[in-house]
């Protein structure tokens, strides 16, 4: 996220070509939702950029930022982007545990320190999707998933991104394979969760005791619709029987 991979973004405009560096100023600078610096290593790029918006923005989300900067002064800002640093080691080592909980695994992402990746792939049941078509099965998977991240949301984790698999959407006529996801056709279901700038190790550890117990609940909510469609099939395939017998009796 912009300034927070200094690092990165320095060496990709050394090696690389980079036109631009947009940074959100929410993920960025603590502010609201609602505006983002744009940085160029080539002054033509941003002079450009400036001549397409000629005061046709909100001035709010540079006041928000301007008071913000004011506010935590150049030391204070410093301060939050170390400790964001500081967190990075014990987020990832906290997703681990979480991921060998619940038998999944962490995405290896080494050149990545804000955003990490985790798999969800037992999340997923294939038991209730058997007699679907393949194209039916994937819908169906990718409908538990998403309903685990609106179970996210719901108890106040935000933040994190749920990727389905396969996921394919159609915007002004393009077509997006894998859409969410970095590859067309990538082969885990995983969800997404950032060390942010601003996290202080209180608020990384009340995530992460929400996250299991939310992860608990999606387990014990699914394993009882399991249980009530057991039932049901059992309770179906007994009327069956039984009518099965009353027309045996009829003909005789």
């Amino acid at each position: 996220d912009g300034i927070n991979a200094n690092k990165l973004l320095n060496r990709a405009c050394t090696i690389g070509r980079v036109d631009a560096i947009i940074n959100s100023t929410d993920k960025n600078f603590l502010v609201p939702v609602g505006g983002a610096l744009i940085m160029s290593p080539n002054s033509n790029v941003i002079e450009s950029i400036n001549k397409n918006y000629p005061g046709r923005a909100s001035a709010s989300p540079m006041i928000d930022l301007f008071i913000t900067l004011l506010s935590m002064g150049l030391d204070g800002y410093k301060g939050i982007l170390e400790e964001r640093k500081r967190l990075t080691g014990l987020f990832r080592q906290k997703l681990e545990r979480v991921a060998k909980t619940f038998g999944e695994r962490t995405l290896n992402c080494p050149r990545n320190t804000i955003s990490f990746g985790i798999t969800l792939d037992n999340l997923v049941s294939l038991d209730d999707v058997d007699n679907y078509s393949e194209k039916q099965q994937q819908k169906e998977q990718n409908k538990q998933i998403t309903k685990f991240g609106s179970m996210l949301f719901t108890r106040c984790i935000s933040g994190t991104r749920i990727v389905a698999r396969n996921e394919s959407k159609t915007i002004s006529g393009h077509t997006f394979e894998g859409f969410g996801s970095s590859h067309d056709s990538y082969s885990h279901v995983y969800m997404t969760a950032a060390c942010a700038v601003g996290m202080g190790e209180g608020e990384m550890n009340e995530f992460f005791v929400r996250l299991e117990k939310s992860w608990k609940d999606y387990c014990a909510k699914r394993e009882k619709e399991r249980k009530k469609k057991r039932k049901q099939k059992e309770v179906d395939a007994s009327n069956i029987e039984e009518n099965m017998k009353d027309m045996a009796i009829d003909n005789n």
